[in-house]
């Protein structure tokens, strides 16, 4: 797994398991490929606005 990867499938985790109840009684490991493509499209999405607002911390810095 590359280092994106691991970091797409964290922040994939962290999503889901903001459900609560609903992550607690359906674990990610039992998810169905096409479910968990969902949580991977939201990280995606996530991990993009981190790296946006990393980058202009960085400019910022100068």
């Amino acid at each position: 797994m590359t280092e994106r990867d691991a970091r797409r499938e964290r922040y994939a985790r962290a999503l889901y398991a903001t459900l609560g109840f609903s992550a607690d009684r359906h674990p990610w490991e039992g998810l169905a490929p096409a479910r968990r493509e969902i949580w991977y499209v939201r990280a995606d999405a996530a991990m993009g606005v981190a790296d946006e607002e990393i980058a202009e911390t960085l400019r910022a810095r100068g």
